[in-house]
């Protein structure tokens, strides 16, 4: 049957004098108390206890009331569905299927669909309470001879959030108090939900990433806390986008950003059920695997996420197949550490580093010999750092000469560490550890000056030398704002042409960054500063950038040079190499040159340059004295008698 929007109430008019205003004057006192007792408990209401505090508001408004039935239901608009929060007393549905009343749809009865945006009170009785609704209110609460009822809406932002409903299996006659108490229940539960939902939306910020939802870096200490605590096994993933700065450098941060969104998307793909993903921050994430008794499960799992990772995926119009790195760590259960979450955070740190490190898309468990390692390194640093602060390093020098005549052309400044237990240690052993940590600038500016130092006490002893510095440069140096003040300083300082000094910057430090050192090495030539590509030949795509690199000297990576007389394929290399600086006015010089066969070679090629154990090792200044004072090379004498 039809329902009007609002049926007829049947509500009591109030008397002004008599037994009957006193009864009603005693109702509205005991409203009144009821609706302060529901502000105070709605009050002390948290998140937790939301649906604790919903029931003991229905169960509280239907005794009060004295009904037999009292709902709270909720509308969810989006499936057209009303949707059953709390109700008094307790129902058992023990029939088969869902509940009947759990979820209804709006359009499953007339009375249901006065619920979907009532935005008043509304009342039912028999005589317009259709069937359907009583027989679905009959297999809750059997033998119900008739159905009086009435219902508040919960309005929140011009929506009906849902209703409050009451039902008498007996005759009912409402008071205007009555309805006005329901009206103040429903207000006052509206404003709860209100102020849960943003309690529960702050709490939600503040524990998730706003750009891919994942739990971010709190969350993910918080649960590792949680399930450390119960001494289960579980497993830490830490992932690290390979080369994600070309992503932003390139394509920019929205396509930057489009690309974490697909990996928090793949993330949440590969866990399982009881797994957490989480994104630590930039291009960190974390999947935290729970159950973990072998490091292969780990293994397994995280070799499964590279391979959905580097599915390629349509970015703004770019298609991209991206890797990732992976560090893996397991916990340690009778671990004493006071923080062991970040114990294991920090091994899987060290381990996806180690993933980097071997070449990327890759993972990589964390073991003893990881740690080991690790320990090595962070004792280089302390260490490092020590030594520079305490006139720990030395400079050597490698001459490079004439292939033809001997005679000495330059040398090339090299770094050393006096180790008080190990030596002296070659910086092959300690470089990288200082570009991580950024050690390696303070390095790089010492062995600048002690360099040019050098250079000027030489020119004292030997003035007709004209011998040019070569100093090695890192590309982080070039990062520095003041690299060109404090080049031309130390140039004044001890009066230093700028012609006597090579810059000498790797081929793959050209390749990962050859704008930025392009610019700089720019401003260095224009000063007048030579510029020389170090181990030229190992990285080929190189040879395309040797247009936009200001460049004079290209050094011929030994690897190559040891290998002229007898590989074809490196002779080969050599070869075009040096056809190609002939083209482009460039200057080769051999690297690595041990033998008189192999500098013959080179010469023959058309290589005129050469450094090498054949002319002389690293040697600290003083062992140079002969060689400077006789202006070559006994070797380049011995060489020359081979001809």
């Amino acid at each position: 049957m039809d329902v009007p929007d609002h049926a007829t109430p049947e509500v009591m008019t109030t008397p002004t004098h008599g037994p009957a205003a006193a009864t009603l004057a005693g109702q509205r006192h005991r409203l009144d108390e009821m609706i302060a007792q529901i502000a105070v408990r709605l009050m002390s209401a948290t998140p937790n206890t939301r649906d604790e505090t919903l029931t003991w508001i229905v169960r509280t408004l239907g005794e009060r009331l004295e009904s037999d039935v009292a709902i709270l239901r909720r509308n969810d608009h989006d499936r057209a569905l009303t949707v059953m929060v709390a109700e008094w007393p307790p129902r058992v549905y023990d029939g088969e299927g869902p509940d009947p009343l759990g979820e209804v749809p709006f359009d499953s009865d007339p009375i249901w669909a006065v619920m979907e945006n009532q935005s008043g009170p509304y009342f039912m009785g028999t005589e317009d309470t259709s069937d359907n609704y009583l027989s679905l209110v009959e297999s809750g609460f059997s033998d119900v001879p008739q159905v009086v009822g009435a219902s508040v809406p919960l309005l929140r932002d011009n929506k009906t959030w849902g209703i409050l409903a009451f039902l008498h299996f007996t005759h009912h006659a409402w008071t205007s108090d009555e309805l006005h108490a329901l009206e103040a229940a429903a207000s006052m539960i509206v404003q709860l939900i209100a102020r849960l939902d943003a309690e529960v939306q702050i709490i939600h910020n503040a524990n998730h990433d706003q750009l891919t939802t994942l739990p971010n870096r709190r969350a993910l200490i918080d649960e590792l806390e949680r399930r450390l605590s119960t001494k289960s096994s579980i497993a830490l993933l830490m992932l690290d986008v390979d080369r994600f700065k070309v992503v932003n450098d390139y394509l920019g941060h929205a396509t930057g950003d489009q690309l974490l969104c697909v990996i928090a998307d793949r993330l949440r793909v590969a866990a399982r059920d009881h797994d957490f993903p989480a994104r630590l921050g930039g291009d960190e994430f974390v999947l935290l695997l729970d159950n973990i008794t072998d490091p292969s499960q780990a293994y397994s799992i995280a070799e499964r996420i590279l391979s959905l990772i580097s599915t390629p995926a349509d970015l703004a119009g770019q298609v991209l197949s991206h890797t990732a790195s992976i560090g893996i760590a397991l916990s340690r259960p009778n671990t004493t550490s006071p923080t062991p979450a970040l114990d294991l955070l920090g091994r899987a740190d060290v381990a996806m580093y180690a993933a980097k490190a071997r070449g990327r898309n890759q993972a990589v468990i964390y073991d003893d010999a990881l740690h080991d390692s690790v320990t090595e390194r962070s004792h280089i640093e302390l260490s490092l750092a020590e030594a520079i602060e305490n006139n720990g390093l030395r400079l050597y020098f490698q001459p490079e000469v004439d292939i033809e005549t001997g005679d000495l052309l330059a040398v090339e400044a090299l770094v050393r560490w006096e180790h008080p237990v190990r030596g002296t240690v070659n910086a092959a052993e300690f470089i990288s550890v200082a570009e991580e940590t950024g050690l390696i600038t303070r390095i790089g500016r010492w062995v600048f000056e002690q360099a040019c130092a050098q250079l000027s006490t030489w020119d004292e002893s030997y003035p007709d030398n004209g011998l040019v510095m070569r100093v090695n440069m890192s590309p982080v140096d070039f990062r520095s704002p003041d690299l060109l003040d404090f080049i031309k300083g130390c140039l004044a300082l001890y009066s230093v042409p700028p012609s006597r000094v090579c810059i000498e910057i790797t081929e793959h430090a050209v390749l990962e960054s050859s704008t930025h050192v392009s610019d700089s090495l720019t401003k260095l030539r224009e000063i007048g500063l030579a510029v020389a590509i170090d181990d030229f030949g190992t990285g080929f795509a190189s040879m395309t950038e040797l247009k936009n690199i200001p460049t004079d000297f290209l050094k011929l990576d030994m690897s190559f040079v040891q290998g002229i007389t007898t590989s074809r394929y490196d002779r080969a290399i050599v070869s075009s190499i040096i056809t190609l600086a002939d083209a482009l006015d460039l200057q080769v010089i051999g690297e690595g040159v041990e033998s008189a066969d192999v500098a013959a070679e080179l010469l023959s090629l058309g290589c005129t340059r050469a450094q090498g154990y054949l002319y002389s090792k690293p040697a600290p200044p003083s062992d140079l004295d002969t060689m400077l004072s006789l202006g070559r090379s006994p070797s380049g004498l011995l060489h020359l008698e081979v001809q």
